[in-house]
């Protein structure tokens, strides 16, 4: 399959994509562990249906004008991989096909993925929004795809808003598109309120759509997705996408696609009244002249919806693509949960440090590659052999030769630490904390007992810094927060 794909195009801001894949293909070297958000570490899956995510008015008949609408409930059905306890897990949006005049969210191709995500340790949602075209209308198209950006603006918004009730990390949100979902994704990303077309303020009695936060739902968030996978997609004007919509991207097209042009074109391959659209080749162009993040996947002579449907449903598939698709697509967004680095420096010798990021593995050996094996030790009335590291607890480890190593991971902005009476061993968040800030209700830290490491030996630390360990002594058992 591989030999018939045209191109794979890539821009960086940096070569840290590049970093991802080869550590990944180091630690699936190293062990045959699945790798959360990569591989499918969940065998089974709950689904809750139905979940109303907001209400618009909707068009009683999909080809009709906005003169007569009705009030419609707005839903999507969660996916959570089952018997999960992480509290912060990312999120990724499933907006299905079909052309804005069918489709549902239980399509046989957002449903697999869904499962598929969920499995890998994600909360998928698969949404249903609003149809409603008439294709001899530019008129119609763009509405139509305007009030779809509405609904799908809407939930995220409401994600957010019960993040804490769905354990969803919402600075991680997600968002996946086929066809008419990634028109949706690709606005939903790239398009400004002040770059709404004309149609969209309504007249002859049709409404003003209004902004695309204001419709579906109150709830006050930004909407715009942390990443974006598209399929076969493509937008209204390439100019909408500036620098600051940033998003990185991951797109997916055929050469040979009549339904939406793979460079520019109309839609369905037909001269008639809808716009004029830009396909992924030319979107990739755009986001790679802007220094955007993006990879391109362009296939060789394959049509709409080569990873096997039609309009979502399967037609003969799933194939080889769709397997392919899911594997390119899981990689890229993985590089985007673990795009933060933190250098921690180290002497030759003995060393307390610290893991200062959420990572996909915390062996040792990986985080610190020069350091020397059998070397790592936490403590607990005791000192105890280890070969992973833990946030928040400190670490003894030894390396020959003074350097440095570079971790890469996600962000650690707060953090609660148990403490045994007695000493301790502790490390921070992912940036530099002053004691003075540690949260202690208890009152268990004895005043002026934290201290750090250095060639020279111990001395008080008023400053906790990432990717280090130190000695705290505490009056009695209990818990302290350091929170940035």
């Amino acid at each position: 399959m591989k030999s018939n794909q045209l191109m794979l195009k890539k821009s960086k801001k940096s070569m840290f994509g590049n970093y991802v894949f080869f550590l990944i293909l180091i630690l699936n070297s190293l062990s045959a562990d699945p790798i959360r958000y990569l591989d499918e570490v969940f065998e089974n899956v709950t689904i809750t249906e139905d979940v109303v995510y907001g209400n618009a008015p909707d068009l009683p008949f999909i080809f009709l004008f906005e003169w007569n609408t009705y009030d419609l409930d707005l839903d999507m059905d969660i996916y959570e991989p089952e018997g999960d306890t992480e509290t912060q897990r990312p999120v990724i949006i499933f907006i299905h096909a079909g052309a804005f005049f069918s489709g549902h969210n239980e399509l046989d191709d957002v449903v697999a993925l869904s499962i598929a995500a969920a499995k890998r340790g994600y909360v998928a949602v698969s949404i249903n929004y609003r149809l409603g075209l008439n294709i001899l209308s530019t008129y119609s198209g763009e509405r139509a795809v305007y009030r779809g950006v509405q609904d799908a603006s809407a939930a995220v918004r409401y994600l957010k808003e019960f993040s804490g009730e769905y354990n969803i990390d919402e600075n991680n949100i997600f968002v996946w598109g086929s066809s008419a979902g990634s028109f949706i994704g690709l606005h939903l990303a790239y398009s400004e309120d002040d770059e709404r077309p004309e149609s969209t303020y309504g007249g002859g009695g049709d409404p003003d759509l209004g902004c695309i936060d204001c419709e579906g739902n109150l709830y006050d968030h930004d909407s715009r997705p942390r990443a974006l996978v598209s399929c076969w997609g493509a937008i209204r004007d390439l100019d909408w996408i500036d620098p600051e919509n940033d998003v990185p991207s991951i797109l997916f097209h055929g050469t040979s696609d009549l339904i939406v042009p793979y460079n520019s074109g109309f839609p369905f391959s037909l001269n008639i009244l809808l716009p004029i659209v830009y396909g992924s080749n030319l979107i990739q162009g755009r986001l790679s002249e802007l220094g955007i993040e993006n990879e391109f996947h362009g296939e060789e002579g394959q049509p709409h919806e080569y990873w096997g449907t039609l309009n979502g449903y399967w037609f003969d598939g799933p194939n080889e693509y769709f397997g392919q698709i899911q594997s390119d697509a899981f990689l890229f967004l993985y590089g985007q949960l673990y795009n933060e680095e933190i250098s921690i420096d180290h002497q030759a010798d003995w060393n307390l440090v610290g893991l200062p990021l959420e990572v996909a593995d915390s062996l040792y050996n990986n985080l610190f590659p020069e350091s020397i094996d059998g070397t790592l030790f936490s403590f607990d009335d005791g000192y105890n052999l280890e070969t992973s590291l833990i946030q928040g607890e400190g670490y003894w480890l030894r390396f020959n030769d003074a350097g440095s190593s570079t971790i890469a991971g996600t962000l650690i902005t707060e953090l609660t630490i148990s403490l045994n009476e007695g000493w301790n061993l502790i490390s921070g968040i992912s940036a530099s904390f002053n004691i003075s800030g540690i949260q202690d209700p208890g009152g268990i830290v004895i005043p002026g007992t934290v201290y750090g490491f250095a060639p020279s030996g111990y001395s008080n630390a008023e400053i906790l810094e990432p990717g280090k360990g130190y000695w705290v002594r505490a009056y009695n058992p209990g818990t302290i927060t350091l929170d940035d």
